[in-house]
């Protein structure tokens, strides 16, 4: 390959630590291992700036407005009507970047694309990554707003997998591409499984089933409460149940409003499965305590699979979870590493099934990994993301 540099602007939606931020993360390290110039911009400063320079990529704030649609605000809400500046130029953004003098924008979630609709005749070609579907939008027209706006201006759209593609289904230049996960450092979390089990009070002959996620309704929070009681009634002495991530202050559930944390407390306490259970809050090493368990639950209701199956899968633990909507998702093959299914009922199944026969769990825990090697490699990823730019750029840019 030419050693000639491109640089390359991504726009990214916020500052948080969230799987998007991890998967902008790895994507900088693979270009960045071809000697690319990376320049991030986001519209209000985080914690995830730190992890994007650490792979080496300048990052610059300037503010834009954000537009969401997973699920997003109401219709009828003060929130609707902030978010449709997103829908007009920011000139000063267009400005700010085309200062940089990008070979191409890439923008990395669908709730950025006011940069696009900013950039959209300034003849930098752009991607669009989309890293959620429109199934759980509150207003539709947020839907129908997001997917026009990005349809207008984008050269080509990255999927995540096949649920990604909901309102881009008819668009011609698109791609899946996994996300990807750090090989080696899943390689090194599987040696240390038995040392944070220990830590974790853990016992060998514990069968852990955990979640690692920001919990909340919308991520599995009841459902992962449904099948622990499940579990606990009928597995009690063999499970305990493993929860990473943060939770949210406060949350819609059923008629009352009130923080994850009191939920899933509450819970533990009236049926009295203190023993059962370990809450370790946001944890920025999360492919450690992934491998420390057995099996992962991702029950998402956003109707896509996510980035938690990767992870799972390198780390060797099961996966079982819910379908996307399209039921076509092929980041779990169903018998390697996991199973993808279609209601919290099979899941409480599958269950069963590995809770009671060990051989198939650790069937689906030896495979995980090798399906990891080959679909979510990042050296592989990042050969696929600089064909893709190298059909828009014009030819005295071409590198590949």
């Amino acid at each position: 390959m030419d050693s000639t540099k491109l640089k390359l602007v991504f726009i990214h939606q916020d500052g948080d630590i969230t799987g998007s931020a991890i998967s902008l993360a790895m994507m900088i390290r693979s270009l960045n291992s071809y000697g690319h110039n990376i320049i991030v911009i986001i519209p209000k400063h985080g914690q995830a700036i730190s992890i994007w320079q650490k792979e080496g990529a300048s990052v610059y704030i300037h503010p834009f407005t954000t537009f969401w649609t997973s699920p997003g605000p109401r219709c009828v809400s003060r929130g609707f009507i902030r978010q449709l500046k997103a829908i007009i130029p920011n000139i000063k953004l267009r400005n700010f970047i085309l200062s940089l003098e990008p070979d191409l924008i890439h923008i990395n979630d669908k709730a950025a694309f006011n940069a696009g609709i900013s950039l959209k005749y300034s003849r930098k070609p752009i991607i669009q990554h989309s890293r959620s579907a429109y199934q759980l939008t509150a207003c539709r027209l947020n839907a129908i707003i997001s997917a026009y706006s990005i349809r207008s201006y984008a050269k080509h759209i990255i999927c995540i997998s096949e649920d990604e593609m909901q309102g881009f289904e008819e668009i011609k230049n698109k791609s899946i591409l996994y996300n990807t996960v750090d090989i080696e450092l899943a390689k090194k979390a599987r040696k240390e499984r038995d040392i944070l089990r220990s830590e974790l009070g853990i016992k060998p002959d514990d069968i852990v089933i955990g979640m690692a996620e920001t919990f909340n309704i919308n991520k599995g929070l009841k459902e992962i409460i449904q099948v622990a009681k499940y579990c606990l009634e009928k597995h009690n002495k063999k499970v305990k149940f493993l929860l990473v991530g943060s939770m949210s202050s406060s949350d819609n559930i059923g008629a009352k409003k009130i923080s994850t944390k009191k939920y899933i407390s509450e819970f533990i306490q009236v049926n009295n499965y203190a023993s059962n259970f370990i809450l370790t809050g946001f944890k920025s090493d999360v492919l450690r305590y992934i491998a420390a368990m057995d099996i992962i639950i991702v029950a998402k209701a956003h109707g896509v699979v996510g980035r938690q199956p990767i992870e799972a899968q390198a780390c060797g633990t099961a996966v079982i979870g819910l379908n996307g909507h399209s039921k076509k998702s092929t980041v779990v093959s169903n018998g390697i590493g996991g199973y993808l299914l279609n209601s919290c009922v099979e899941i409480c199944e599958k269950l069963d099934e590995l809770i009671e026969n060990p051989a198939t769990l650790r069937h689906l825990q030896m495979n995980g990994p090798l399906y990891a090697s080959k679909h979510f490699n990042p050296s592989m990823y990042s050969n696929s993301l600089l064909q893709i730019y190298n059909n828009y750029l014009p030819p005295k840019n071409q590198k590949y």
